[in-house]
């Protein structure tokens, strides 16, 4: 008599209903952000008969829900963009859609950020400006999700990556979605004076909202979707100057709120705060005029939340991914400023903090002692707690620069 387990998927092996199907291992995609992939990332252990190793999975899980929040300004947007763009990036199929439901990008931009041609931009990313409803924006998950499934042999690939039992892992060709912002999103059906009055606008998007992102989370996952909604993060407007109502969530700091209802921060594989830092100068020692900017994972299923990382931006350029790592490794003490600067435990390469980028580009002694720190500061933030075990260790980001610069 063969197991329940067993007999179950024998019989769900003859319906060939897509829906009845017992859910595969999770596949990460490197966002090319890599202190925040690794911060987000874990690491699996593949045991069978006859493999036995580990391998470090970074990045934003296949077909999940990415919410990032954070004030006006702070590169959120710009973010998604160019997160979005490196993960389809592998795949010439993959597409990118993007309802900028605020006005706030051009073509030119997009083109800047996702390094995508042109040409490329027109095919790979279907935009639209327009007003958008929430029962509009899930018609559109839907129908996204019909042709993926419908067309399974068009969309389905081997990953390469192999599930804890050394079983080969399968998805769809991922899908980036990008909803820009939360706050924008409202019920087809609310009329002119509901939307003046305030508070039942209010009510009335969030119930909506909370019905779509229910319906549409098992879309996602599915069908290997992933969606990066934006949300702003607002000064309150107490009623009583001396009173302060408790916050919505508990990453807000008092004064502050989010509007568009909490479905969607709640169904978030990922919630990340992002929060402006110091300024930067080019006459400063990065030679660029940007800023600091934190990214704190609030909500991760993957690994620890409440944990931050330093990001680079460029006020022209948008997130740079390699002073984003240079500004990591120098938070945790990997590299050492001053006059000079150098790696831990190599005085000898001292380079000076502006020169840094065209060191690593000219320099192959400087650039592979350096993918060495990188990538062994880096596996701290995975956080595992068997690492003594983890001796036979391979993985998708062998060597970190290569990755950093997609070569």
């Amino acid at each position: 008599m063969g197991l329940l387990a067993d007999r179950f998927r024998a019989q769900m092996a003859k319906t060939k209903d897509p829906r009845m199907e017992e859910a595969n291992a999770d596949v990460l995609y490197p966002t090319g952000f890599l202190p925040f992939d690794f911060l987000n990332g874990y690491r699996v252990h593949v045991k069978s008969d006859t493999q036995d190793f580990w391998y470090n999975a970074v990045g934003i899980v296949d077909g999940s829900s990415v919410s990032l929040a954070g004030r006006s300004g702070s590169g959120k947007t710009t973010a998604a963009i160019q997160m979005a763009a490196n993960i389809v990036r592998p795949f010439p199929e993959a597409t990118i859609f993007f309802d900028d439901i605020e006005g706030g990008s051009n073509a030119t931009r997009r083109e800047l950020l996702t390094h995508f041609t042109p040409e490329e931009c027109q095919q790979r990313i279907i935009y639209r400006n327009t007003a958008v409803s929430a029962e509009n924006f899930y018609k559109r998950i839907a129908s996204i999700y019909e042709i993926k499934m419908n067309n399974r042999a068009d969309f389905e690939y081997d990953t390469g990556k192999l599930d804890s039992q050394g079983n080969k892992i399968y998805k769809l060709i991922p899908t980036v979605y990008i909803l820009d912002s939360l706050a924008m999103l409202t019920p087809e059906k609310l009329t002119e004076e509901e939307e003046l009055s305030g508070q039942m606008s209010t009510t009335a998007t969030a119930k909506t909202n909370t019905a779509v992102f229910k319906r549409i989370v098992p879309k996602l996952k599915a069908a290997n979707i992933i969606l990066f909604t934006i949300n702003h993060i607002n000064d309150k407007i107490e009623v009583n100057a001396f009173t302060h109502t408790k916050s919505q969530v508990s990453f807000l700091k008092p004064g502050e709120t989010l509007p568009g209802g909490k479905a969607a921060l709640y169904l978030a594989n990922n919630l990340i705060r992002v929060d402006d830092g110091a300024k930067l100068k080019e006459t400063d020692g990065l030679g660029i005029n940007g800023k600091i900017v934190d990214f704190e994972i609030i909500k991760s299923r993957t690994n620890a939340a409440g944990r931050s990382v330093p990001m680079v931006f460029d006020f022209t350029n948008g997130f740079d991914d390699i002073l984003s790592l240079f500004m990591f490794l120098k938070s945790t003490g990997a590299i050492i400023t001053g006059a000079t600067c150098y790696l831990r435990g190599h005085e000898d390469m001292k380079f000076r903090q502006r020169d840094f980028k065209n060191k690593l580009f000219n320099d192959p002694e400087f650039a592979k002692v350096f993918n060495e720190v990188a990538r062994a500061e880096l596996e701290t933030l995975l956080g595992n707690p068997e690492v003594e075990e983890q001796k036979n260790i391979t993985q998708p980001n062998q060597n970190i620069i290569n990755s950093i610069l997609g070569l």
